[in-house]
């Protein structure tokens, strides 16, 4: 840090010994003058008893005067008290010399100037006692008393004086001369006063205006800081010492800034990483809870697989007799010759409604076996787009009768894909039967082909059916999980099945009252797609 060119100290000192010399000038001319006049009152003493009494009780109240013209510009109690001291005996000799004057012959002027002068110096003593007990509290001089003491001062040497020229017109011209020079005194000590005082009033501006000022900005710049703002920075030309302070803030301002920006950026970067570890995670978790998920669902798959196996063989094997002897029972009804054609009749209705149960059942062996023994899928090389046209020629004439109007979106280009054209002609016939079923009404059936951001063929299935509720669209793709009357619940979950072992994944998501939109995504030839994700409704 550079050190400053110039030193508030140097000035300080500078002007404290130009104060010295100027009240040691002015006291050393005053103590010229008071000697002078101590000299005159010497002269005067010796004319006559009266004259020299006169004369020592002026000596007294011009000691009393220096003492407190002494005391007021040096602002010292001991001057103080020693005026004090003196007042108290010019007091005592004034009523001794009073009273003394009352015993024999005495002039009334004379005796009212001696009670004025008596008067008079009792005040000063009381103004004096106020000072003294002033100055053990504070360090300067109340200014009215000071300036009631010069009236008092002036009065009584007024009294002392006219005291003075009755006695004695011989010594008018040493009490004049005398006069002026207290005078003089007078006029020094209001010059000086004067010149103090304008010393003071610029010496306050200039401290306040290269120190004081300065000091406050700094506190205020101190306290924006301590709330905060770190840009704060504060000018000044200054080259003394309040310069280098500030130099001093604003390197310390611009560090703190630097560091809490290094601090900021460094908080960024640790909330960036704990947002990319938070995130990598989540999906961690996400795959474990899928692949959980998907072990359950195989573990179930499998578990499936056995009781297919054994419901094949101790339901299908007496089914199957059951229903054969149905048909012997009902060859024999049909021989019999029953007169009420009405109980043949009921008789052949009951055998009827038992075939229809036994295929119903039969149906849904087939298909719970279908399900839990699915053969996996003969892949080969296809177009997708070739795919849709081939179903919806199919579901052509079944959509019309419904009154559903078919919207294909088919891609322009080529949708290469290795697929098994009957299962996934076989999943995606169920979306569409699905979606005709959900517009008993009629409605519009948007099927769409092409590629998503990441290079996968997606289709969707949207129609503007029931829709499904969000409680029941988790469950949509779990067997046995149907809202249909008729229903059995394999449907979708075999979708599901038939697209995962395609290597691709099926999501949905529905409005209820006003959409459904299945959307299957199967990787480009040769490619295989990662686990799917979640099926979502829209909120």
């Amino acid at each position: 840090m550079a050190r400053p060119r110039k030193k508030l100290g140097s000035y300080l000192i500078a002007a404290f010994f130009i104060n010295i010399f100027a009240i040691m000038s002015v006291g050393a001319l005053c103590i010229l003058l008071v000697s002078d006049i101590l000299g005159n009152i010497k002269e005067i003493r010796i004319e006559s008893s009266d004259v020299f009494k006169s004369d020592h009780i002026n000596n007294k109240v011009y000691q009393i005067i220096y003492a407190i013209d002494k005391a007021v510009i040096s602002s010292d109690p001991t001057h103080l008290n020693y005026a004090h001291d003196i007042i108290v005996d010019t007091v005592e000799e004034v009523s001794t010399f009073l009273a003394d004057r009352q015993t024999v012959r005495m002039d009334k002027a004379e005796g009212e100037k001696l009670g004025a002068i008596l008067t008079v110096l009792k005040e000063i003593r009381r103004r004096v006692n106020r000072l003294l007990k002033e100055a053990t509290t504070t360090d300067t001089f109340d200014q009215g008393t000071i300036m009631e003491l010069e009236r008092l001062s002036i009065r009584v040497q007024l009294l002392s004086d006219e005291l003075h020229a009755y006695h004695s017109p011989k010594i008018t011209a040493l009490v004049d001369d005398s006069k002026q020079k207290m005078e003089s005194i007078l006029l020094l000590y209001l010059l000086s006063s004067s010149i103090g005082i304008f010393a003071s009033i610029v010496g306050y501006i200039v401290l306040t205006r290269n120190t004081v000022e300065p000091i406050l900005g700094l506190a205020l710049a101190t306290h924006e800081v301590a709330q905060g703002d770190l840009s704060v920075r504060v000018a000044t030309d200054s080259e003394t010492e309040i310069g280098t302070l500030y130099q001093a803030f604003n390197t310390m301002t611009a560090r703190l800034e630097q560091y809490e920006q290094e601090r900021n950026e460094f908080s960024r970067q640790l909330e960036e990483q704990v947002a990319v570890r938070t995130s990598e995670l989540r999906e961690t978790n996400e795959t474990l809870r899928e692949t959980q998920s998907e072990l359950v669902r195989m573990e179930k798959i499998a578990a499936l697989g056995q009781i297919a196996a054994s419901v094949n063989h101790e339901i299908k094997t007496p089914l199957n007799s059951l229903y054969l002897n149905l048909q012997l029972l009902t060859r024999k009804i049909n021989k019999l010759e029953i007169e009420d054609e009405k109980n043949k009749s009921g008789l052949l209705n009951v055998t009827t409604v038992i075939d229809s149960e036994i295929q119903r059942i039969s149906e849904i062996l087939e298909e719970f076996v279908q399900y839990a023994r699915f053969a996996p899928p003969e892949l080969k090389p296809d177009d997708l787009n070739l795919v849709i046209r081939q179903l919806l020629e199919m579901i052509g004439e079944n959509a019309d009768k419904a009154g559903v109007r078919l919207q294909p979106e088919l891609s322009s280009e080529n949708l290469p894909v290795m697929i098994d054209r009957k299962k996934l002609t076989q999943a995606l016939l169920n979306l569409a039967v699905n979606a005709i079923q959900a517009m008993p009404e009629g409605g519009n059936l948007t099927i769409r082909t092409g590629y998503d951001p990441e290079g996968r063929i997606v289709t969707t299935f949207t129609d503007t059916g029931t829709g499904i509720s969000e409680a029941d669209l988790p469950r949509i793709f779990e067997p046995f999980f149907t809202k249909k009357e008729k229903g059995m619940g394999f449907g979708l979950a075999i979708v599901r099945r038939i697209i995962e072992d395609h290597h691709g994944f099926i999501t949905c998501r529905s409005r209820v009252g006003e959409f459904t939109e299945f959307t299957i995504t199967l990787p480009p030839a040769l490619e295989i797609l990662p686990p799917p994700p979640t099926s979502e409704t829209l909120a």
